[in-house]
């Protein structure tokens, strides 16, 4: 018995250590780990994130911008398998859509609008990691200025062409 009680004390001094509790979390515990969000993650930079422009703006036509993941509201998002949007949870009923009335133009800017799923704000998550259009072929979810990873940099559509600026990561 006494064999059987060692390692489980042993396991629970690890965990007591590390801060990992063996019972239910309490709200006052300020060392526990922030809860999980739903990030949209650029695979070109190091911890990048996409965001909403104007210090997270909800407003229809605020531009989806790159940033230093932080995890606020305006980072994060829901795609929608069967309906192809991609929703903003910093706002009820907001949708990445295409600027310009819908553009598919190479450099059209990515904005969020009231969710209305016209082809414009419909998307596809491909197992290259690419996001694309649905509103026309071959256009993918990209990053303006030759693929910069610069905080602000805008993300846009363009020919998709399989490097990293085009590759993303939705998820925790």
């Amino acid at each position: 018995m006494r064999s059987m009680r060692v390692p489980a004390l042993l396991a629970a001094a690890v965990f007591a250590a590390a801060g990992m509790a063996t019972g239910t979390a309490h709200s006052h515990d300020k060392s526990a780990a922030p809860a999980a969000v739903p990030l949209w993650r650029s695979l070109a930079g190091f911890e990048k994130c996409v965001g909403l422009a104007n210090n997270g703006s909800t407003a229809n036509g605020t531009e989806l911008v790159l940033w230093d993941c932080h995890g606020h509201p305006d980072q994060q998002w829901a795609p929608s398998a069967p309906a192809g949007l991609i929703q903003s949870l910093a706002a009820a009923n907001k949708c990445v859509g295409l600027a310009n009335n819908g553009s598919t133009a190479n450099g059209t800017r990515l904005v969020v609008w009231d969710c209305h799923g016209n082809y414009d704000q419909r998307w596809a998550v491909y197992s290259d990691n690419s996001v694309r259009s649905q509103a026309a072929a071959n256009k993918c979810v990209g990053l303006a200025d030759n693929g910069s990873t610069a905080n602000g940099t805008r993300l846009v559509i363009w020919d998709c062409h399989g490097n990293y600026d085009q590759r993303w990561r939705f998820g925790f």
